[in-house]
């Protein structure tokens, strides 16, 4: 339903630590380097999870999660996330498209440091085949 176009969503602050990095780099097969310990890439989605979980599980919007694919994401950094990070996250829902049978999400995240410095921003599309 469009008229959710603008909701947002805000994150608990996210502590980066060194083991959740290597955590998570042994998850997806990437090996931490010795020394100056930065996230990966794609880490991005750990510390702004609960702002998707957050659009998914909201009952006003109901996505019909059962049918949605993730259709595509981007990232764009501003600096690398070290340990020692304090982020919040903020997502918001910026656009609705009906195609046919199907709805695209379009969901924009910003994320910042303790002193609301730019840390990262990405875009998720989702696309919900309607039954």
């Amino acid at each position: 339903d469009p008229r959710w176009v603008g909701r947002s969503y805000e994150t608990a602050p996210y502590e980066v630590t060194e083991q959740s990095i290597r955590d998570y780099m042994a998850a997806v097969g990437d090996e931490a380097g010795i020394g100056d310990l930065m996230a990966p890439p794609t880490y991005a989605m750990v510390y702004g999870f609960d702002a998707y979980w957050q659009l998914w599980t909201d009952q006003e919007v109901a996505l019909d999660v059962a049918h949605l694919v993730h259709g595509e994401q981007r990232f764009r950094f501003q600096r690398p996330v070290r340990p020692g990070d304090r982020i919040t996250t903020t997502g918001r829902l910026t656009a609705i498209n009906n195609r046919s049978d199907m709805d695209l999400v379009t969901f924009e995240l910003t994320a910042r440091d303790a002193q609301e410095r730019p840390v990262s921003d990405g875009t998720a599309l989702f696309i919900i085949r309607r039954p």
